[in-house]
């Protein structure tokens, strides 16, 4: 769901297509990993994860993503060091010491990158929810994700920005 479909596979096929050159090579991090984390989530929404286990895991792959929100502005405003950050991991996100001291190390050499799955998913369900209000019954997830997919993998204030001035037209 997160590398295939319908995350990252499903957005990229269509941001190759994205109106102009600029669209098309644009590649905002908050839209790629908030597109691929709302959709692990979407398929819970609309039923697809039947499996109470793997609602477990991927609630724990959730937790994960959170706590990367927290080690990315800590280790970037040198509040938090490596060691406490490989700690927060293996405490709050339940890691092997191993895989935490990894993950560490390339939120290091990423500023925002970590964070941009739990904040781009977020932005993407509140302009669902702007559009979902705005339409009210006229409203279609179909519609809202094909228009939403179509802008290109442009950062999601433009993405708001162009729905909203599709929803005027």
């Amino acid at each position: 769901m997160h590398e295939a479909w319908p995350g990252h596979h499903l957005q990229f096929a269509h941001a190759v297509n994205a109106g102009s050159r600029l669209r098309r090579l644009s590649d905002s991090p908050v839209l790629a990993e908030g597109w691929a984390l709302y959709c692990e989530e979407l398929m819970v929404e609309e039923g697809f994860h039947l499996d109470p286990l793997a609602r477990v895991y991927q609630l724990k792959d959730l937790l994960w993503r959170a706590c990367r929100v927290v080690l990315d502005v800590g280790l970037h405003t040198g509040t938090m060091t490596y060691e406490q950050a490989v700690d927060y991991l293996v405490e709050q996100a339940m890691l092997e010491r191993v895989n935490a001291e990894s993950e560490v190390k390339r939120y290091a050499m990423t500023p925002t990158q970590p964070m941009s799955y739990l904040v781009g998913s977020q932005q993407i369900k509140e302009i669902r929810d702007e559009v979902k209000s705005r339409l009210g019954k006229r409203y279609n997830l179909y519609d809202f994700h094909k228009a939403l997919l179509n802008c290109g993998t442009v950062p999601p204030a433009l993405v708001r920005m162009e729905l909203e001035e599709q929803l005027r037209a």
